[in-house]
């Protein structure tokens, strides 16, 4: 048993990281757990991957075996920790897991593995048809183990080898062996894009992007794709630039695309924006009107609010609240984009996924109202970023479109209202729009994935310590999270990345 321990001025910490194990090899979702004690007792657990922070471990298992050899520690009898992590998450590559025990008097232990990930050409796979045992051309026997070769995957063979695992009580796969990597047939295109700079012609505009390929990216292997949309005013490296983004990314092997708005080339020089419900024309979805609310049927205090009415959207809004371009279509732009990266990039067309940031977070609810974009997309993930007042509508597809919504409690440009609230909110940053809550459209998202919206959402336990998320239970979804999540940070109008990514990318894997 490796145990490190650190000895302070003022206390003795230990360490036991039991999984991972050092020069292990990792293919699917398996145990991290472990085991810590402090004199001052253990606060938390963290776990950085290749050195940066991932997460923190669950605490309190049951470890009598630690308490007989540490009786005089606190609560050595509870000094376990443990989750399930899916190592399917990561690129195939080498990983150092450190494990970070932190006590209540702020000393620190840490211990090191090294592991090995490895996995088919898809993080997950969601259909058991793509597994085809007739193309087996021999099966080995060995003490505890089979190896399978020739067992096709996705279209490809591997030779896989399963070993009995004494936690689980059953065999995993331990290792996976391509049997031809020079190609996956029509899985990845023959030739790929590198990381860079690229146009897509669009309705006759050269419409911008930025490609960010994961480290150790592979032609033969299919990536998940998240498209970034940026705020008002924003660029390709709003979400690019980030440490946390790039890190994250690399690490569980994600293909970036950050397009960029239009509006910079508009006389003017108007900020680069997203279009969406209601944003050009200035009306709202509601249809209210003076006898019922006290104002029009508009998304914004006409009379209050700034008017940034684009020059493209002459003869389209009706009022001053207007306030994105009318040069083009965004929806039809980001199934176009999507389309363009798969032909030069090898993705995989079951995991992309739409992270938007304010602008970009109201727009990219509508990728999910969409024909054209609805099956194009898996889920969304909206920062600080509501519709307007009124656009209500749910997902056109059958089954919903799982969504994580995170927004700020003391936002007061995007205000997403009290738990609970289903009526509009009010922005109190200088403007006056009116924006539908976060509970009214997490509600009506919900009740698309048949979840049980008529009792209040629940908090879900998401491992953040900054983020409070809440859900409906008993949705057609099998994920283990609910497939709409409220989250909320004490926070303004802002991203915090640091916290909301790792949450976002938690919540893809989970679907």
């Amino acid at each position: 048993m490796l145990v490190a321990s650190a000895v302070t001025l003022a206390e003795t910490i230990i360490l036991n990281l039991e999984e991972p194990l050092d020069g292990g090899v990792y293919t699917g979702i398996s145990n991290l757990r472990g085991w810590a004690v402090a004199e001052s007792g253990i606060a938390t657990i963290e776990i950085d991957v290749d050195g940066n922070y991932a997460f923190a471990v669950p605490m309190g298992g049951a470890r009598g075996d630690v308490a007989k050899v540490y009786p005089d520690f606190p609560d050595a009898d509870t000094s376990g920790f443990s989750m399930a992590y899916n190592y399917k998450g990561l690129a195939p590559g080498e990983y150092v897991f450190t494990a970070r025990a932190i006590s209540n008097d702020g000393g620190i232990a840490t211990q090191n593995a090294t592991v090995e990930v490895d996995r088919f050409l898809s993080a997950y796979i969601r259909d058991g048809a793509e597994v085809d045992m007739s193309t087996v051309s021999e099966v080995s026997f060995a003490d505890a183990s089979f190896t399978l070769k020739g067992l096709t995957v996705e279209g490809r063979q591997w030779d896989v080898v399963m070993d009995f695992d004494t936690a689980t009580q059953g065999f995993e796969i331990t290792d996976i062996a391509a049997v031809d990597s020079s190609g996956t047939g029509a899985v990845c295109p023959s030739s790929s894009w590198s990381s860079g700079d690229y146009t897509l012609d669009q309705e006759g505009i050269a419409r911008q992007f930025r490609v960010r390929l994961p480290a150790g990216y592979s032609p033969d292997q299919a990536y998940p794709l998240i498209v970034l949309f940026h705020g008002w005013g924003g660029h390709e490296g709003e979400f690019l630039d980030n440490v946390t983004v790039q890190s994250q990314s690399d690490q569980r092997g994600y293909v970036l695309v950050a397009p960029l708005g239009l509006g910079r080339e508009e006389p003017g020089n108007r900020l680069s924006s997203w279009s969406f419900q209601g944003s050009t024309t200035g009306l709202d979805g509601d249809g209210f009107n003076a006898a019922v609310s006290g104002d029009t049927n508009a998304i914004c205090d006409d009379a209050r609010t700034t008017d940034y009415t684009y020059p493209s959207c002459e003869g389209i809004a009706v009022n001053g609240c207007s306030w994105t371009q009318c040069t083009a279509d965004d929806v039809a732009f980001s199934a176009a984009l999507v389309h363009a990266v798969s032909a030069n990039v090898c993705i995989d067309s079951d995991r992309v996924y739409a992270v938007g940031g304010s602008n970009g977070g109201m727009f990219v609810w509508d990728l999910g109202r969409d024909e054209r974009s609805a099956e194009v997309f898996r889920a969304i993930a909206p920062i600080v970023g509501l519709p307007h007042r009124g656009y209500l509508a749910p997902p056109i597809s059958e089954g919903g479109m799982p969504v994580i919504s995170i927004t700020g409690s003391r936002d007061r440009t995007v205000p997403p209202g009290e738990w609970g609230q289903e009526s509009f909110t009010t922005t109190s940053d200088g403007d006056v729009y009116y924006y539908s809550s976060a509970s009214a459209i997490t509600k009506v998202w919900a009740e698309s994935e048949g979840c049980d919206t008529t009792v209040p959402a629940e908090s879900v336990d998401v491992g953040s310590s900054s983020m409070e998320c809440r859900g409906w239970s008993y949705c057609q979804s099998d994920s283990p999270w609910p497939p709409v999540l409220d989250c909320r940070g004490d926070m303004g109008h802002v991203y915090n990345l640091s916290a909301s990514w790792p949450l976002i990318l938690d919540f893809f894997e989970q679907l």
